[in-house]
């Protein structure tokens, strides 16, 4: 849900050129802008070819933790993550590498899904990318169109829509959206910041800066 939020608002931007997707299948959003990679398996990718010389990835990739196993957690988590970085390092080298992590996220919290996404964030800052980022959102409400897989969700989503004006300017600190995510995601990519790991409100208030409010 938050990267195709995050695709939406960046091929609607003039400031973006171009944008390539890598996914499992093919995409419902089409763009002159945009190009889909497939790759059926993200710990080998095989169109690294056309992976190379990219200013930025925005990855956005990830899984909740509810009814995982802690191994598989942290196989779609840590593991894949850190594979996919990897892969793109050796042909990206002014790549700007910002991972969605989440809000609560700490090494020493009991709860294991923190711990592995603060052991990922760590990994991805010193992996040697030209500069990256772990961007930790809290509450994110889909824009453009953007709707979640689980009807559940769905629901969630409907009920919150028409208020998410009044919960955003109340409660900025924990809520943000896909479309505030992706302005703030392309100013660290373009300018860049002295703070490598990013709460809500710090996200915010970044795509309100690169928006003139």
């Amino acid at each position: 849900m938050v990267g195709d939020g995050v695709l939406r608002w960046l091929v609607a931007s003039p400031k973006v050129s171009r944008v390539v997707a890598v996914s499992r299948r093919g995409l419902s959003v089409q763009h002159p802008k945009l190009e889909t990679v497939i790759e059926a398996d993200m710990f080998g990718l095989q169109h690294l070819d056309a992976l190379r010389d990219f200013d930025a990835c925005f990855f956005c990739l990830g899984a909740s933790s509810v009814g995982m196993s802690p191994e598989e957690y942290r196989r779609l988590t840590y593991d894949l993550t850190l594979a996919v970085a990897r892969q793109l390092l050796p042909g990206n080298p002014r790549m700007v590498f910002e991972y969605i992590s989440g809000e609560g996220t700490d090494a020493n919290s009991r709860q294991r899904w923190a711990g592995v996404k603060a052991e990922t964030e760590t990994a991805l800052l010193n992996m040697g990318f030209r500069d990256a980022y772990a961007l930790r959102p809290g509450f994110i409400q889909p824009m453009r169109g953007v709707t979640s897989r689980l009807r559940s969700v769905r629901w969630f989503y409907a009920v919150t829509t028409p208020v998410y004006p009044l919960l955003q300017m109340a409660f900025g600190r924990w809520v943000t959206s896909t479309d505030l995510l992706a302005e703030a995601m392309l100013q660290l990519a373009m300018v860049g910041s002295e703070k490598k790991t990013l709460n809500t409100g710090e996200l915010n208030t970044l795509a309100a800066k690169a928006a003139g409010r």
